[in-house]
């Protein structure tokens, strides 16, 4: 498993938030891709995934546990077509869908999620998403596929919903960054694959979110990212409690 740390998506994205500073709120959202990629279980749990419960975890203190509210329902198709999931149950508020591709094609999902299978392991291997229900019509499951590509799809209606985060001895919070914001300790992978969490504080200073509150123009934020190109930030990694620590998260750095 990699190192975790900024992925040159996150690092893009990360400078043209620095410039938009000036106008713009903070950055939790794009923010969250790098402090999950480094571990697949935290994805999976966070996500709150079809495929996290098939694997028996349970999501973090903060994190989307999901509840299955229909049996699957499955079908082969060749093409662009769709599934019917049956009645939508009133509190559905997404499908869960696992797609697996039986030849190469592009396979785009209701909300424009979409999946690209172009080698054999993409193709032994399904590919698990929930689709909003907002974007779903009716209820059918619709994928937008190359012609003559062939796929299977296994789905059934689910509901979400996010979790509070726990709250240790010392009264701070801890989980995974979600829509309420971020909690005191934020959950990630340490450099030698251990979960744990940072303070936020401390992943505030060493991203730049602390810096980019001080800035008072986009030649403040170029400035700053010039001043730090290639500065990698190694912060603490702790239990729960905020207190033990296991290890070290990177930021920054190739």
């Amino acid at each position: 498993m990699n190192t975790p740390q900024m992925s040159p998506e996150f690092a893009s994205a990360f400078r043209a938030r620095l410039v938009e500073h000036v106008t713009a709120a903070t950055l939790p959202k794009r923010r969250r891709h790098v402090l999950l990629a480094g571990g697949i279980a935290l994805a999976l749990v966070v996500g709150g995934t079809a495929a996290a419960a098939a694997t028996g975890l349970l999501p973090l203190p903060g994190g989307t546990a999901t509840t299955e509210l229909t049996e699957t329902v499955s079908g082969t198709f060749t093409g662009t077509a769709a599934l019917d999931l049956g009645p939508r149950p009133a509190s559905a508020t997404g499908a869960a869908v696992s797609l697996t591709c039986l030849t190469p094609g592009t396979f785009v999902f209701d909300d424009g999620a979409s999946v690209t299978c172009t080698t054999p392991t993409d193709i032994t291997h399904p590919t698990t998403y929930i689709v909003p229900a907002d974007a779903i019509t009716d209820t059918r499951v619709e994928i937008t596929a190359t012609p003559d590509a062939v796929w299977t799809l296994t789905a059934s209606w689910v509901e979400e919903e996010t979790t509070p985060w726990a709250v240790n001895n010392g009264g701070d919070t801890y989980g995974v960054i979600n829509e309420n914001g971020e909690p005191d300790l934020i959950a990630v992978i340490t450099t030698d694959n251990k979960p744990g969490y940072v303070r936020r504080d401390d992943l505030n200073d060493a991203d730049g979110t602390t810096a980019a509150e001080s800035f008072t123009s986009p030649e403040d934020a170029l400035r700053w990212q010039e001043e730090n190109v290639g500065i990698v930030h190694y912060i603490p990694v702790y239990e729960s409690d905020g207190e033990t620590q296991i290890g070290v998260f990177q930021v920054g750095g190739n």
